[in-house]
């Protein structure tokens, strides 16, 4: 974090608080049309990034919130999904995927301006509740008429109300996670154990490929949060769907030898993608800490593995950006993507949490992603290191 904060708030943020796609590989941010994720996942990134220790400038973020209610806000209290470059709107609708970082940024920005917490989070979870709830369960994807749904913005919904339930303990937050929950269980799941992707309106899966695809990286995304919530509640039928989801994906999913998470398969586990993006990687490793957390310490050699795995991606010629996909043959190309802060942070934060669980030393200031010690126990460690 000491080589990307400052790139990112510097390169990756202007003046006028507006926050850039991404920064080319030269060290020059990408004129490209801006999504509303970008700045949510951004806001939740650099100030979750601050909580672990590193220096920001607290204020040019809560700017940056600011300029996104003026950017993307709607009158609805919603937040619009796309922009041009200079900042014409080129999409009003609303996207269930936005609003659930709007609602995560949110409980970052909480521990710093509640009002600016209440309009991201609060405003747009009581309008999704009022508007946008779907008679099979869950939430149309957008307010834009669609047939087509899907399982990953519900994902970041939960991730959304997992991280208000830390800060608020009123019921609302509790009650719309379990309804997630409930419904990953019984919809996203399928008879394998795979959460799949893609389903029609009554949550039946979508002809032909679409509805046959596995996304590895969300195996391992989807485990770390139903960890998280069977933690908190004891359900023990979560952890044993949670079992399954990682040992898909680590049998299924992890490239050999390039030990790299691979971006699609399909359900009968096949490859059907066999490139590999940097946000998957992260995912692995905080689905290792949380499974060697509950106890199973072989899981740290993952954990460290993916580390390694992780920490290639992040040798660029400029420090503080990252290379955000591999080729099956090894080869890095693209520029940095902005989104990717976000997953790195994450698996920073989960990994700081864990070591400091085991008494050792915190990993949150490495200009890598961690340092993954053995610590107490026979854990296995080695130095390491979007949706």
């Amino acid at each position: 974090m000491d080589d990307a904060i400052p790139l990112w708030t510097s390169v990756g943020l202007d003046a006028a608080g507006s926050f850039c796609e991404a920064i080319s590989q030269g060290g020059h941010p990408v004129v490209a049309a801006r999504r509303a994720r970008v700045p949510a996942r951004q806001i939740y990134a650099l100030l979750t990034a601050n909580r672990l220790g590193a220096r920001i400038d607290v204020k040019q973020v809560l700017r940056g919130v600011d300029r996104y209610f003026v950017d993307f806000g709607r009158p609805d209290g919603l937040f619009r999904c796309l922009l041009s470059h200079d900042g014409m709107i080129l999409s009003d609708g609303a996207t269930l995927y936005d609003q659930a970082f709007a609602m995560l940024a949110g409980a970052a920005v909480a521990r710093h301006s509640r009002r600016r917490a209440e309009r991201l989070a609060h405003s747009v979870r009581d309008c999704l509740i009022r508007t946008c709830r779907h008679p099979a369960g869950g939430f149309s994807e957008s307010d834009r008429p669609s047939s087509l749904r899907y399982s990953n913005p519900h994902m970041h919904l939960l991730e959304a109300c997992l991280a208000w339930i830390e800060l608020d303990a009123s019921g609302t937050w509790h009650q719309l996670a379990q309804e997630i929950v409930d419904l990953a269980l019984a919809r996203f799941i399928g008879a394998g154990g795979a959460i799949y992707e893609c389903f029609n309106a009554d949550w039946s899966p979508q002809a032909g490929i679409a509805g046959r695809v596995v996304e590895p990286g969300h195996q391992f995304e989807w485990s770390w949060l139903l960890t998280k919530w069977a933690n908190s509640t004891g359900n023990d039928a979560v952890y044993l769907a949670v079992d399954q989801l990682q040992k898909i994906g680590e049998e299924r999913g992890v490239a050999r030898p390039r030990s790299v998470v691979v971006d699609t398969i399909l359900d009968d586990f096949t490859v059907l993608e066999d490139t590999s993006r940097l946000w998957p990687q992260t995912e692995r490793l905080k689905a290792a800490v949380a499974r060697a957390e509950r106890g199973g310490d072989a899981w740290w050699a993952v954990a460290a593995e993916a580390g390694e795995s992780l920490e290639r991606f992040l040798q660029t010629p400029i420090k503080g950006l990252w290379w955000d996909r591999m080729s099956a043959n090894g080869e890095f190309s693209e520029v940095a993507t902005a989104s990717s802060l976000y997953h790195l942070v994450c698996a920073i934060d989960a990994l700081d949490q864990a070591v400091q669980e085991r008494g050792a030393v915190p990993a949150s200031r490495s200009s890598g992603i961690a340092v993954i010690d053995s610590g107490a126990g026979d854990a296995a460690g080695s130095d390491a290191g979007e949706g």
